[in-house]
């Protein structure tokens, strides 16, 4: 069985890696583990946000949402929600872990926290929240909706250098000395929150931004997280940009030292995405809109270090991580040819929007895009021939809109069932869990 290291990176969108064609060179050593690895090159995260979509990704596992519709606050009830997810499917943690592997996560994400659930499966699991209890409560209250307690939140953060202002040098040599002690074989697990915003980067590595540009973006887009249609100048867009660049050329460093550090232990590499990130394409900027578009969904996904080298082209859902995962790690027989040919031809996105209370759901093909629920009508994309998901065909290839609605549809309908099912089996006192 071969070790194995999970890198997530918070917010990283596919069209700003160099490997994925971007115009500056952010990533160079990504760049060297897709030469020899392989790459998705359609990857798509099950949700636009953390809070949704990594407990997807980490078991494999579609959620239903239903106890956050009924929600009155919608941050409990997302923790309400993912920590059931999390309590009735078996995470890649715990598959890995009744392989006989040792298992150990860096964790500076707050809502993939232990407090989220997250460290179900974990011999050891640092996430470094709530060393004291005021933190605690201002990180409860915060969740709670909050907005008094969430500029709180933020200024202790910058003050002590906590959460997103956390950089991965601060925790790097813990995660060296874990390796050092771990029985082998092992799954690390390291979730960096430095492509979130605010983009906290070091001089050396600031390529294309500087240290007042930094800051002031980190203030200027926090003032602009929950506004509609926000204006800026181009101008200080192309500042967020460049520092948005800077921190993913930042985390790329960090990927290239750690595959330098742990080489003697010859470990798989798996790296993706949670989710992208908004840049004003629809006069939003961040990840906090329930919206399905490229932006926001496409991330990159690479594996590194196995005897496999290729891009797969056709699209894929990061749901199917810990399947390829564990399977690359444990199956000698488990190849490439495995993975495309029983890959998914589309595969699906969604969230729920609280402002209208309706689901948001993106049915993704290789070069077609259906969206309901973001708009008053539905959406339909070539996303061949229209990239930036500007001009709606929905009502020139009615027919199309018409059979991939159906695919929302069904989904959304099987959910309900499931759900059903485990309210049936908890009424009558047993525990229900997909195993």
């Amino acid at each position: 069985m071969r070790n194995i290291v999970l890198i997530t990176l918070d917010s990283l969108r596919a069209d700003h890696c160099s490997f994925m064609g971007y115009h500056r060179k952010t990533t160079p050593n990504l760049d060297k583990m897709v030469k020899k690895g392989i790459v998705f090159k359609n990857a798509i995260a099950p949700a636009p946000r953390t809070i949704p979509s990594m407990p997807q990704i980490f078991t494999g596992k579609l959620m239903n949402f239903i106890e956050v519709s009924k929600s009155k606050s919608k941050d409990v009830g997302w923790r309400k929600d993912t920590i059931l997810h999390l309590q009735q499917n078996k995470t890649i943690s715990e598959m890995l872990s009744s392989k006989g592997y040792s298992t150990a996560a860096f964790c500076s994400n707050a809502f993939t926290s232990r407090y989220f659930g997250f460290n179900k499966g974990f011999d050891y699991f640092q996430d470094f929240l709530f060393s004291r209890e005021s933190h605690q409560k201002i990180f409860e209250k915060m969740i709670k909706g909050s907005k008094l307690f969430s500029y709180i939140r933020n200024i202790r953060n910058l003050i002590l250098k906590q959460e997103a202002f956390k950089t991965w040098e601060s925790y790097y040599e813990e995660i060296i000395e874990w390796v050092e002690r771990a029985k082998e074989p092992f799954f690390l697990w390291v979730f960096l929150l430095d492509t979130h915003l605010p983009w906290i980067v070091p001089k050396k590595f600031r390529k294309w931004g500087n240290f007042f540009d930094m800051y002031y973006c980190g203030w200027k887009i926090f003032r602009l997280l929950k506004k509609e249609n926000a204006t800026i100048s181009e101008k200080t867009k192309m500042k967020f940009i460049n520092t948005y660049d800077d921190s993913i050329c930042y985390t790329d460093y960090f990927v290239g030292n750690l595959q330098k550090n742990l080489e003697s232990y010859d470990p798989i590499f798996v790296v993706h995405a949670d989710h992208g990130e908004e840049f004003g394409e629809r006069g939003f900027y961040g990840h906090y809109y329930p919206h399905l578009y490229e932006e926001n969904i496409h991330v990159p996904w690479i594996i590194y270090n196995v005897d496999e080298k290729d891009v797969v082209e056709k699209p894929i859902s990061l749901i199917r991580l810990p399947e390829i995962t564990l399977n690359l790690a444990v199956n000698d027989s488990f190849s490439l040819d495995n993975i495309i040919t029983r890959n998914e031809e589309i595969v699906l996105s969604k969230d729920f929007d609280y402002k209208s209370k309706r689901y948001v759901v993106a049915v993704r093909m290789k070069d077609w895009k259906f969206i309901t629920g973001q708009k008053s009508e539905d959406e339909l994309y070539n996303l061949k021939k229209d990239t930036n998901e500007r001009e709606n065909l929905v009502n020139e290839y009615p027919e199309l809109a018409r059979e991939m609605k159906r695919i929302v549809e069904k989904h959304m309908k099987l959910g309900m069932e499931k759900k059903r099912i485990q309210n049936i089996v908890s009424s009558l006192g047993y525990n229900y869990a997909q195993r």
